[in-house]
This record gives C-alpha cells, structure tokens and sequence, in this order.
C-alpha cells in the first residue's frame, strides 16, 4: 500500500511542478519596434564608438547606464512625464556610480543602499526599480571612474540612453489611458525591505563564491509583487524566461567571440528584447539575460557554467519572494455574533 501511494504521487508531483512551471507564451499585446530600435542603438553606439577609438573599456561603462535608463516607459505617457522619468533614472544610476565609488567595492556595504533604494523605488513610480537595480549592478560590475570622475560614466550613458528613447518612435496605443498602478501599502512596503534585505545579506555572503551572488537580489526585487497570484506569476515567467535565454546565451559565448561580433550581438538582442516587452513580459524574461550575458562577455570570457549559476539565484529569490508573500497572513474575520476562540 506504501508504495502504491508512492506510485500514485509522483504523477501528482509532476503535474503541480507542470502547473506551477506553465506559462502563457502568447503574445499579449503588439511589440513596439521603434523604442526597440533606439534601445538597440544605444546600447550597439557607445561599444562600436570604444571599439573605433581604442578604447572598448570607457564604450563598455556607458551600456550599463544607458540599459537603466532606457528600460520600459509607460506606453502612454506624454513627453513631458517621459522626460521626468527619464530625469529621475538618470539622477538615479548617477548616484549610485557615486556611491558605488565610495563604498570601493565593499558588497556589505551595498546591503543598506539596495535596501534603501527598494523602498524609495516603490514609493516613486518615476524611478521605480530602476533605483535598486543601478545600486545593484553599478555596485557589484559599474565602471564608476572609466572616464576620470566618479559617477561620470553613469550620467553619461544616462544622458545617451535618455536622449534616445525620450521621443515616442510610434503612435500612442489606442484606448484610454492606462490606469496607475495601485500605490503600494505599508504592508508591502516592509515586507519588499525585509525581503530585499535578506537577499542583500545573502548577496555579500556568497558573493566571492560565486561571483553573482547579485543575481539573487534581482531575482527576488523584480519577482516581489503586491499580492502573492502576482509574486507566483513573475517568478514562473522570470525562472523560464531565465532558463532558455540563458542557454541560448551560453551557446552565443560559448566560442568566445570578438568584442566587435559581441558589442553587434548586444545590438540585435537590445532591440528585440525592448521590441517585444510589450507584447508579453516572458518575451523580455528571454532575450534580457541573454543582453546580460553578453554584456560580461564583452569585458572578459564568460565560463560556460555561469548561466546554471544565475537560473539557480533567479529561481532562490524567486522562492524567497512568494515565500515572502505569506506574511503577515491577513487577519481572520471573527465568526458572526462571536469572537474568536482563543
């Protein structure tokens, strides 16, 4: 009987990792391949321009930012919110070249300022992630002095990415405008710090070890969301998404091409994943760690084993996010004409 009810439960455990894997790869709305063209460029430019000029390190210190800056802009927001947008990103990736230059490469002491700028980011839709991602990721591989002062590369790249992606390149979509998302609660907010501090901690821990220990932190940032249906569905996209991009971004380095043949690479996969964001966030899940893997493998050759190594952080945070989400359980409503028993 024992192993009859083994028997019977591996099915049933595989089908709960099968539904809990399924996602939906349709296409939900139309890709905008005219931001995806300016994000292609302003990624491509600055690397072909190091490139011609002897200098591929100084070209490589302005992708970073320009990548930040440039991520997703509401579809219908008007120039004007555009550009303040635009202006709160570039402030941001900004300071935190600075700060990462006087930390000096200190992981621990990027914990605090992740944690720190989480939280702002929440609260200032204009800036949203784009705050902990440059601490993050300036923090851990920025270039904060290739141009002689701290923090320059980053306004910079900021200013280049900005400057490109500030006109709309296609029509507005048609319909009324989106609503804002709901501002997040005091719940949220501290569950998001107590989250991303733990995976800050464990980032700083690990970080020698493994390299990417970063990845941890975004993986558990960009999965956390308002309500634990929202936190699943991110983490089952960002874990598949992560997987396959990563494979075919592995397969991309795996025969350590020239940095021209890469910084052209860089080009193509930037414009589609910013081209397809909008039609489905898997889409972006696919091609922005296969940009990721190429941009390391830009400045150095990259092991084959690195992208095993980011999937497993990817799907730690994205573990450490839903289980996030179950606290603080919500209060139970006391029985009708009684209290609760204790």
């Amino acid at each position: 009987m024992h192993r009859q009810d083994d028997a019977d439960g591996r099915p049933a455990a595989r089908v709960r990792v099968a539904s809990w894997l399924r996602v939906d790869w349709a296409p939900q709305a139309a890709a905008r391949p005219g931001p995806g063209a300016a994000a292609g460029v302003a990624f491509a430019a600055p690397l072909l321009a190091g490139l011609a000029v002897g200098r591929p390190q100084a070209g490589a210190a302005l992708l970073l930012p320009a990548l930040l800056v440039v991520l997703p802009l509401p579809p219908d927001a008007d120039l004007g919110e555009r550009a303040r947008r635009l202006a709160a990103r570039v402030a941001a990736v900004t300071l935190a070249g600075v700060y990462a230059h006087l930390v000096g490469g200190r992981v621990w002491a990027l914990v605090p300022a992740i944690v720190v700028a989480a939280v702002l980011g929440a609260r200032a839709p204009r800036v949203g992630s784009v705050a902990p991602l440059a601490v993050v990721l300036i923090g851990i591989g920025g270039s904060t002095e290739a141009l002689g002062v701290p923090g320059l590369a980053q306004l910079a790249g900021g200013l280049w990415g900005a400057v490109l992606v500030l006109p709309r390149w296609q029509r507005r979509p048609c319909g009324g405008p989106a609503p804002p998302p709901p501002r997040p609660d005091r719940t949220h907010l501290v569950r998001l710090g107590l989250t991303v501090a733990t995976a800050a901690t464990l980032m700083a821990a690990v970080h020698h070890l493994t390299g990417s220990g970063h990845w941890l932190v975004t993986g558990t940032l960009l999965a956390l969301r308002p309500t634990p249906e929202g936190t699943r569905a991110k983490t089952r996209q960002r874990v598949v998404g992560n997987t396959l991009g990563g494979v075919v971004g592995t397969l991309l380095v795996l025969f350590h091409p020239g940095q021209l043949t890469v910084a052209l690479l860089i080009g193509a996969v930037g414009m589609l994943a910013y081209a397809l964001r909008p039609a489905n966030y898997l889409y972006w899940c696919l091609a922005f760690p296969m940009l990721l893997l190429l941009m390391d493998a830009y400045r150095e050759p990259v092991p084959w084993y690195t992208a095993v190594v980011r999937v497993a952080l990817v799907l730690a945070g994205g573990l450490l996010a839903v289980f996030a989400t179950r606290w603080p359980r919500p209060p139970v409503p006391p029985p009708p004409g009684g209290r609760l028993s204790t």
